[in-house]
């Protein structure tokens, strides 16, 4: 994202298409609702790519479950 955060910004919502947003707005719309808002509009391609950063954000961020991976005594 190279625009000022204070400047308009144009960002896509999956069912009602364009809209303007300041840039603070639209930043925050599309990094906490992901498959509701984008910078791009809306295609298969962009869905696509959106489910494939969400699955990677959700496996980094997976946690195992304390002593998960402690071997059992024998």
């Amino acid at each position: 994202m190279n625009q000022p955060l204070i400047q308009p910004r144009t960002v896509y919502h999956v069912s009602t298409g364009s809209t303007v947003m300041n840039g603070v707005d639209a930043a925050a719309a599309v990094s906490n609702h992901p498959l509701e808002w984008s910078y791009e509009p809306w295609t298969d391609e962009v869905l696509a790519k959106v489910r494939a950063n969400i699955a990677r954000e959700a496996e980094i961020n997976h946690v195992p479950v304390v002593g998960a991976l402690l071997e059992e005594p024998k």
